[in-house]
């Protein structure tokens, strides 16, 4: 009898036009009540929002669902979950956490395969899987793309000693260590940079001062990789006005929200989430004020079944 198990597999892959894409998990993030995860939300509004979508309200659960796509000529991995750094990483986030590596190899990738890493934005949970337990590059091969604008406010130091909290405190030394280990591999860009054929920069500043979402064009199909544009699939779909705790500019973050959504919704687009359940494709769709999260079907891969030869 084959083994069993309790768990589906923590990767898939799908097609883009042309692009095959894989979709890896680095674990998730257990986020603690809603209510404190979005602070100018009413709690009482917000416990009965997620009570209506059959979610509990004293606990945020965040999937971290990385994208490879690979274009042909090239593989680029969108972010890298927290990394398996004692301190700064696994040890950080929890054991379920720092899955990314173990995930990609079970989909058949080596972290030495992959020629491009683009950040969304320099926070833990997509910037410091960029080295491993020893602080060295994780990624032998990849030159790094992140904003300029990230790169210069989440590496700079000087800002530890201003950090309301550790835990912000950290985000500083976190991305400094990851970011600067590839030293003239980082390549530091703006709006509309091309990451690859097919694959573009937008500016998105809001939630991260330097936040890209990215645009991944093939066969007539457009992609949106959207990062930390929004978090939760209920939450900042039915609200966007709903600040997420760590968005480092409120307005600003809620604005690109709107712009995007607008966007995807109305010229059709898929939406890669770095956070929704896995594997984080599929659309939106109006609903009221806000917007619904329609999950794409994807494709099985069925065991074959042997001819019937009792006719």
């Amino acid at each position: 009898m084959a083994a069993r198990t309790s768990r589906p597999a923590a990767w898939t892959r799908f097609r883009h036009g042309e692009f095959e894409c894989t979709v890896v998990s680095d674990g998730i993030l257990e986020m603690g009540p809603a209510r404190d995860n979005f602070p100018e939300a009413d709690p009482a509004e917000i416990d009965a929002l997620l009570e209506r979508h059959y979610l509990p309200a004293d606990k945020v659960r965040l999937h971290q669902n990385l994208l490879i796509v690979d274009t042909g000529r090239q593989l680029v991995l969108f972010d890298t979950g927290v990394g398996r750094s004692p301190d700064l990483g696994r040890g950080f986030f929890g054991p379920q956490t720092g899955q990314a590596v173990a995930s990609m190899r079970a989909a058949g990738f080596e972290p030495a395969d992959i020629d491009v890493v683009a950040i969304t934005h320099a926070h833990p949970d997509h910037c410091w899987g960029l080295v491993d337990e020893k602080d060295q590059p994780l990624y032998p091969n990849a030159r790094i793309v992140v904003s300029d604008t990230d790169f210069v406010h989440w590496t700079d130091l000087s800002r530890v000693d201003t950090a309301p909290n550790q835990h912000m405190k950290d985000h500083y030394v976190g991305a400094n260590r990851n970011l600067l280990a590839y030293g003239d591999r980082v390549v530091r860009v703006g709006d509309g940079y091309e990451v690859a054929p097919g694959i573009t920069a937008t500016a998105t500043p809001g939630h991260s001062p330097g936040h890209l979402v990215y645009r991944i064009e093939s066969g007539g199909q457009t992609m949106v990789c959207w990062g930390d544009l929004c978090h939760h699939y209920v939450i900042l779909l039915q609200h966007p006005e709903w600040r997420f705790q760590f968005d480092y500019d409120g307005p600003a973050a809620t604005a690109q929200r709107k712009r995007i959504y607008d966007l995807v919704e109305s010229e059709r687009h898929a939406v890669f989430a770095y956070h929704f359940p896995f594997p984080g494709l599929g659309h939106l769709k109006r609903d009221g004020d806000g917007y619904a999260w329609l999950p794409t079907d994807l494709e099985l891969d069925l065991p074959q079944t042997r001819k019937d030869t009792s006719a």
